[in-house]
C-alpha cells in the first residue's frame, strides 16, 4: 500500500474563505449602523409615539390614577372630574417613600390625595385602593379587587403618555374579562415625545419604558416560552454542531493511523 495524504481526504476551509467571512459580517454591520445613522429622523420619533395610548374619553363611574408623575397625573384626574366625565377618584395605596417630595415621608398616594383635594375634589370622591401596590402590576390588582368588593363599573384610567402602551396591556393581561369597561387617558409628557433623544431625561423614560415593556412582555406574559424555544433550539444545534465534529474527528483519527502491513510512513 502506498502512502496516503490524510488532508486530501479530510480538506479544512482554507484560511482566506474564513478571513472573508468576517470581512463580509463587519461590512454589513457597518452598512446597517450608517443606513441607520442616516435614517434616525424617520424611526426614532416613532420610539416615542409608539408608547402612546389614548381612548376617546366618555363618562365613567371613576378615574384611577396611576401612581407616578404627581405633577401630571392627579392634576388631569382632577380636571375629568370637574368636567364631569367621572364621579370619583380612584387613588392606589403605596408605601410611603423618602424621595417622594423634598425628602417628606408622605407616600404616593397621599400625595395625590393632597394633590386632589386642593384642586378642589372632596374628601367622599377620593377612595384608597388597599394593597401596598408598587407596580402596574399591583395597580391593575387593586382594581380587580375593588371590581369584586363593589361590582364591574366604566373606569378611566390616567397616566402618563409614554406609560400609556405598557398600562393598557398590563391591565388588560390582569382584567380580561372587564377590558371593554377599561378606557385609558393620557396625561402630557414633560418633554418632547417627537424628539425624545434631544432631552436628557427623554432618553432616560423612553429607553426605560421599552425595556420595562420587554420585562412585562417575557416575565408576566408569554415572552418567556419563547426565551425557552430559543434557548433550547440554540442548545440543540450547538450540541449537534460539537457532536457531528467529534465524530468527523473520530474518523480522522482512525484512518491518520500508520499502516504497519505496509511498512509505510504517514505524511
Amino acid at each position: 500500500m502506498g502512502n496516503t495524504d490524510i488532508s486530501k481526504h479530510h480538506p479544512r476551509p482554507p484560511l482566506k474563505r474564513r478571513g472573508h467571512l468576517w470581512w463580509s459580517l463587519g461590512a454589513g454591520l457597518v452598512l446597517a449602523f450608517g443606513i441607520g445613522w442616516l435614517t434616525r429622523l424617520s424611526w426614532l420619533p416613532l420610539l416615542g409615539t409608539s408608547l402612546e395610548v389614548s381612548d376617546p374619553l366618555r363618562h365613567a363611574s371613576a378615574v384611577l390614577i396611576l401612581p407616578g408623575s404627581e405633577n401630571t397625573r392627579p392634576f388631569v384626574a382632577a380636571g375629568l372630574i370637574k368636567a364631569g366625565y367621572a364621579d370619583l377618584a380612584l387613588v392606589p395605596e403605596t408605601r410611603a417613600n423618602p424621595d417622594v417630595h423634598e425628602g417628606s415621608e408622605l407616600s404616593t398616594s397621599e400625595l395625590t390625595r393632597q394633590i386632589l383635594l386642593r384642586r378642589g375634589i372632596p374628601e367622599r370622591k377620593i377612595v384608597t385602593l388597599e394593597g401596598s401596590s408598587d407596580s402596574t402590576i399591583g395597580d391593575a390588582m387593586a382594581l380587580n379587587r375593588y371590581f369584586q368588593q363593589f361590582g364591574e363599573s366604566d373606569i378611566i384610567i390616567v397616566t402618563n403618555a409614554y406609560h400609556s402602551r405598557r398600562a393598557q396591556w398590563t391591565f388588560r393581561h390582569v382584567l380580561p374579562e372587564h377590558q371593554t369597561r377599561l378606557r385609558f387617558y393620557s396625561g402630557p409628557n414633560e418633554f418632547d415625545v417627537r424628539r425624545w433623544w434631544t432631552s436628557r431625561k427623554g432618553c432616560r423614560v423612553v429607553l426605560s419604558e421599552w425595556l420595562k415593556f420587554a420585562f412585562y412582555l417575557t416575565y408576566h406574559g408569554h415572552g418567556w416560552l419563547w426565551c425557552v424555544v430559543s434557548a433550547t433550539v440554540g442548545g440543540t444545534l450547538v450540541f449537534s454542531r460539537r457532536f457531528i465534529q467529534g465524530s468527523e474527528n473520530v474518523g480522522i483519527r482512525a484512518s491518520e493511523q500508520p499502516d504497519t502491513g505496509s511498512g509505510g510512513t504517514r505524511i
